[in-house]
């Protein structure tokens, strides 16, 4: 059954980041940092604001840990549709992985993150059935919320 967007999408903010649910992918947990300002390249921070970015992605990433519980987090920064650095932090759950397998017929294969990431920003889109053994976005985003409160 086709799974909709929470209305808040905004997990986390504060005077250098924002942390928001993805809105073009259902992954729940699926969560886009941005830093606040103009900078568009990672060798453009300071030594302070890097600090602070390595700091942030890992405890996002720690948080989506423990509410997703995936098997890997990736850690993606393209920075082509919206130029401003930003970082994707993608959960790769086993049903996420079981779900990539049955649709491209590759269970055997080594895994290739990038594909599955590309798979998943498609075939998990909003409009589009959520496959069996993700949690729900909604109750997903709450329990990040409450994380990275503290």
């Amino acid at each position: 059954m086709p799974e909709t967007l929470p209305v808040d999408l905004r997990i986390f903010e504060d005077e250098r980041f924002t942390v928001d649910q993805c809105d073009s992918c259902l992954v729940p947990g699926y969560l886009i940092v941005r830093l606040n300002g103009a900078v568009v390249a990672l060798g453009q921070l300071d030594p302070d604001s890097a600090r602070g970015v390595g700091e942030m992605l890992s405890r996002v990433s720690r948080a989506i840990q423990e509410a997703v519980g995936p098997e890997r987090v990736y850690t993606l920064s393209f920075c082509e549709l919206d130029p401003r650095l930003h970082f994707h932090l993608f959960p790769r759950t086993r049903a996420l992985l079981e779900a990539y397998w049955r649709a491209t017929g590759s269970a055997g294969e080594p895994v290739s993150g990038p594909r599955l990431f590309e798979w998943a920003r498609t075939a998990v889109a909003p409009g589009r059935p959520v496959p069996a053994g993700l949690p729900g976005v909604e109750g997903v985003c709450a329990e990040l919320r409450r994380k990275l409160r503290r």
